[in-house]
């Protein structure tokens, strides 16, 4: 069986069976560079250190195939902004290149070739600075090739070059002053927030440093990536949105390449009203909750039981 040369980032925590299920992904494309990252148990969670070590393990224990296993195995929990951060700088201080994964994104066998010909493909190209391995258009085809142009960084799974990571500011100081227009109410929010340190995350920043830097995106024709991670052991997210089963997953078995090259400024639109518009509402309980530590664990604990189960607080 052959072996997929594209290095590999997993970005793990505390739940095995989530591990387990991305593991399963991965044994079917034989990477031949893995890197897992794992944050550390939080202090006052009990227990959470034993789901943790179960968790580590599962990955390690998982690899069955010949393959140069890298870790970075946190022994106090960072928080996911900095655990994750830290770790893309940890992969890409080795890596000119390569593909990152939480372990609640499930990817199609195509992703893997999808992100390794794009990596290759705009390897010495500025100018693109993300590879999306998920899609918002509901089925919505843009243009007639395998992906178009976009200026949105999406997470579901996704690939980089260490050139576009350098870029990354995890306090954002650096695109503070800069020009937001073209910005939603919800991001520029989102940026206050970071640098305020009111906001424990690592994807907002990404987001916006490829946004201020006018880098573009590569944006598959249909959905290579599932995101499993809505539910009870979540961090930041309980229950999944409404919208969530107007996703059109796919395959891309030949990939073809835009004829022309442009953004795709509806396509965008399309991507913001869904994901980085919400309600006034949304944005001012979104901003309360999210300043008080004690409010957002009593909406942990009281999501499930409310009409309101599909507020996403931290994404």
């Amino acid at each position: 069986m052959a072996m997929m040369h594209t290095p590999v980032l997993i970005l793990i925590f505390n739940r095995p069976d989530k591990v387990q299920q991305l593991m399963d992904h991965l044994r079917r494309q034989r990477p031949s560079q893995l890197y897992i990252a794992a944050d550390g148990p939080r202090a006052d969670r009990p227990g959470e250190a034993l789901q943790c070590q179960a968790t580590r393990q599962t990955a390690i224990s998982a690899i069955d195939w010949p393959c140069d296993v890298k870790t970075l195995f946190r022994s106090h929990n960072l928080g996911c902004g900095k655990a994750v951060s830290s770790a893309i700088d940890w992969f890409f201080e080795h890596n000119p290149e390569g593909i990152i994964l939480e372990d609640d994104c499930l990817p199609d066998p195509t992703f893997f070739a999808f992100c390794t010909a794009m990596l290759q493909h705009y390897r010495n190209d500025a100018s693109v600075m993300h590879i999306n391995g998920s899609n918002f258009q509901f089925g919505q085809r843009r243009g007639t090739a395998s992906y178009y142009y976009s200026r949105f960084a999406h997470v579901w799974g996704w690939a980089s070059w260490r050139r576009a990571w350098q870029q990354y500011d995890f306090t954002l100081q650096r695109y503070q002053g800069l020009s937001s227009e073209g910005l939603s109410t919800m991001l520029k929010h989102d940026m206050k927030a970071v640098c305020n340190q009111k906001l424990d995350t690592w994807d907002v920043q990404w987001f916006l440093c490829v946004w201020f830097n006018r880098g573009w995106t590569i944006t598959p024709n249909v959905c290579l990536v599932r995101n499993t991670g809505y539910g009870n052991a979540s961090t930041h997210t309980l229950r999944e949105p409404r919208w969530f089963k107007k996703i059109n997953y796919g395959q891309l078995p030949v990939i073809t390449h835009p004829v022309e090259r442009h953004l795709d400024e509806a396509a965008d639109q399309h991507a913001a009203s869904v994901m980085y518009s919400p309600s006034r509402w949304y944005t001012t309980m979104r901003r309360v909750i999210k300043g008080s530590p004690t409010l957002f664990r009593l909406y942990q604990r009281l999501m499930i039981k409310t009409k309101y189960q599909n507020i996403k607080i931290n994404k």
